[in-house]
C-alpha cells in the first residue's frame, strides 16, 4: 500500500530523496512526478503537497502509481493505467 510506504519514508526522514509517480489526466503521458520534499501532509487516503506558487494540492493515494528512492523504485501499484 502506497501509504505505508510513504509513511515510513516519512519516519526515517528521506522524505527529501523520494519521487512519487501519479495518475495525471491531461497531461502528456498520464503522469506527473511530484517530489517527496514538496509533500506537505500524509493520511490514509490522501497526501497533499506544495505546487509552484505555494498553492497546495492533495491527491488521493490510489492515483499513485510508483514511489522512488534516488531513482530506484521501491514500491509499485499492481494497477496497470494504460500500460
Amino acid at each position: 500500500m502506497a501509504f505505508n510506504t510513504l509513511n515510513r519514508i516519512k519516519w526515517t526522514g528521506t522524505l527529501d530523496r523520494c519521487e512519487v509517480v501519479i495518475l495525471h489526466r491531461g497531461v502528456e503521458g498520464d503522469r506527473k512526478i511530484i517530489q517527496g520534499s514538496d509533500i506537505t501532509e500524509l493520511k490514509r487516503s490522501y497526501f497533499c503537497y506544495k505546487k509552484w506558487g505555494g498553492r497546495e494540492t492533495c491527491i488521493p493515494l490510489h492515483r499513485v502509481l510508483e514511489i522512488r528512492i534516488e531513482g530506484k523504485a521501491i514500491w509499485k501499484s499492481k494497477k496497470e493505467y494504460g500500460r
